[in-house]
């Protein structure tokens, strides 16, 4: 995480092992504070796309999982590789803080 956190505002893309990066947003989903803040992905289907992956129901959120880590973690530069109809209001709730 730390590793995107300087990656991405560079420009750079780092790709995590698919099977790290699942595991870390699996226990990001299940951990909660202070990792994330519940209520952010409240309401929304994330959905890897390049691997089997997903958590949660509602309006679809559809990227890579180390976009969805950023995005479970609180990082807005995740924003930028997801696409769906659930991302104008995840960016708008994630944006307000």
């Amino acid at each position: 995480m730390h590793g995107q956190d300087i990656a991405v505002p560079l420009g750079r893309t780092i790709e995590p092992p698919a099977d790290a990066a699942a595991t870390g947003a699996t226990t990001a989903v299940r951990v909660g504070w202070p990792v994330w803040r519940k209520h952010r992905i409240d309401g929304f289907a994330l959905r890897a796309t390049d691997i089997e992956w997903s958590h949660g129901e509602g309006a679809e959120i559809l990227g890579p999982i180390r976009a969805l880590l950023l995005l479970i973690t609180g990082r807005p530069a995740g924003l930028e590789s997801v696409t769906g109809a659930g991302v104008p209001r995840l960016s708008a709730r994630m944006l307000a803080g």
